[in-house]
């Protein structure tokens, strides 16, 4: 563990009174590191000559999308099963997804045939502003929650293909992004959804944080998100097989979490597994999520030309106009859909009743597995409970403590940082500690107060002068006021997956790249 504190006799004498072992000086940070009984944890927490102790934990690089076994699949057949095998084929015509609205917080999305008109606003918290996609991941969620299949005959159609969308961007390019981007997006969310008329969030965005639920401000943001009537469909992460890997916010019990199913190529549910690379609970407060799977591997959607995904491998290209995708990403955009065919069916359903009936009627032949949760989404058992407005007994969600958002804008970043310009000397520095990235000392209790969740505060919000919003395609913009933007941290990447890159190096800096966070 790494204890932040100055040096000083009291700390290393209080940790070998304990049958610990002082290690190395870390002077950088004012402490050092140690190995402790466990069961000498709380005793040191609360020493009066230690201020502040850490757990240390192992850091995973990612490749372009998560990790190597995902991009593996890349050069398998594509998923043409998913489908029938979730029931989406035996939900009816008639159920597509209209008048409900379903907000994708990503990277952005490009515009493409199969999307139509139908993305009805553009919201950037980025430097570029345009709320384009430039890195190809958001394309591709709402390719599979709300593409229509028009450039390919309806063959790779999404799951609500008359839903509208409403895109948030919060990373550029590279990837990149810091979880007070996050939090000021889903902000965003909680006051403009009900006005908007959103009904889903859908977010393949993760930090592999140990924080408590109860007290970690991403958490308390999902949750108000929640509060404010909007589901909230959130990836577990590609971590796996590992046990205790689901990534936060999916640790929040009052999210819905979903996990992804390896379907083998097949229609029948009897030879399932959950994949591999698929995060597993429990949590670091024991809920064991995921809730549900869903179909993940090699799933068509839309493809975004030229974007850093595509470019870096066209392997997973399918013609000119989709791309396959791999991970838990995939999977939560699947539920998403579900969801939404949902809301169309019986718009007066809330989120917790949404909730209980995705996990109540699933395909439960992969529910006793690790990582299964419930089972597999079952969109037409989950539509048909929809119609009768079914509800669980007690209400789902009932009597799980609420997080105060008290907690450390630090430790919920997890183990990655981006780097960007918060003193405007023209230097990107890391961004760490108690600062969020435009700068500012993060003030937890300022962030957690109602105020901040409403229209005022909102207005009053730094980011409301550097957030650019787009209605749909029409161009008619708003200009923020320009900010240094960000990227990543060189230690979060890996050179092999530049090796075959022939184009400009300087236009690909490795401060500027990782792929952790999309899951």
């Amino acid at each position: 563990m790494r204890e932040k504190v100055p040096r000083n006799n009291e700390a290393e004498t209080a940790v070998r009174a304990v049958g610990g072992v002082v290690g190395q000086q870390l002077p950088i940070v004012g402490g050092f590191s140690a190995s402790v009984p466990r069961r000498a944890f709380s005793a040191l927490l609360h020493h009066s000559g230690i201020r502040r102790v850490w757990l240390d934990h192992p850091v995973k690089m990612a490749d372009v999308d998560g990790d190597d076994d995902i991009e593996e699949f890349d050069s398998k057949p594509p998923n043409t099963e998913w489908r029938a095998a979730i029931g989406l084929t035996k939900v009816g015509d008639d159920v597509d997804g209209e008048d409900v609205t379903v907000a994708v917080l990503d990277t952005g999305i490009s515009q493409t045939e199969d999307l139509g008109d139908r993305v009805v606003e553009r919201v950037d918290f980025t430097r570029n502003g345009d709320g384009y996609d430039q890195y190809g991941h958001g394309t591709h969620m709402t390719g599979i929650i709300a593409g229509d299949g028009a450039s390919s005959g309806g063959r790779w159609a999404g799951v609500a293909p008359d839903a509208d969308v409403i895109s948030i961007k919060v990373a550029e390019w590279d990837g990149s992004t810091d979880v007070s981007t996050v939090l000021a997006a889903l902000q965003w969310v909680a006051v403009h959804g009900d006005d908007l008329g959103v009904r889903v969030l859908n977010l393949s965005f993760g930090t592999d944080s140990v924080q408590t639920y109860r007290q970690d401000p991403l958490n308390h943001a999902v949750q108000r998100v929640w509060k404010a009537g909007i589901l909230v469909v959130v990836a577990a992460g590609n971590r796996g097989p590992s046990e205790a890997s689901i990534a936060k916010p999916g640790d929040s019990p009052h999210a819905l979490t979903v996990g992804a199913a390896y379907l083998h190529g097949t229609v029948a549910t009897e030879d399932d597994e959950v994949a591999e690379f698929s995060s597993r609970g429990p949590t670091p407060d024991g809920f064991p999520k995921p809730d549900l799977v869903a179909p993940g591997t090699t799933i068509v959607s839309t493809r975004a030309r030229g974007t850093t995904i595509d470019e870096l491998r066209p392997a997973a290209r399918v013609g000119e106009h989709y791309f396959k995708g791999t991970g838990t990403s995939q999977a939560a955009a699947i539920v998403s859909g579900v969801a939404a065919l949902m809301f169309d069916v019986e718009p007066s359903l809330d989120p917790d009743t949404v909730k209980a009936i995705l996990m109540g009627t699933t395909d439960p032949s992969l529910a006793g597995a690790k990582g299964g949760g419930t089972g597999l989404v079952n969109a037409a058992a989950a539509v048909r409970a929809a119609r009768l407005g079914l509800e669980s007994e007690p209400p789902m969600n009932h009597a799980l403590s609420l997080s105060d958002g008290h907690g450390s804008l630090e430790e919920s970043r997890g183990s990655l940082r981006v780097y960007a310009d918060l003193n405007d000397d023209g230097v990107p520095e890391p961004v760490e500690g108690e600062v969020d990235v435009l700068g500012r000392e993060w003030d937890p209790r300022a962030f957690a107060n109602d105020y901040a969740w409403s229209a005022q505060g909102w207005a009053a919000s730094p980011w409301s002068s550097l957030v650019r919003r787009s209605p749909g395609w029409s161009g008619r913009e708003t200009t923020p006021r320009s900010w240094g933007g960000m990227g990543w941290s060189a230690k979060n990447w890996s050179a092999k997956n530049w090796s075959s890159y022939d184009g400009d190096p300087q236009a690909w800096p490795a401060k500027n790249w990782s792929a952790l966070l999309w899951n």
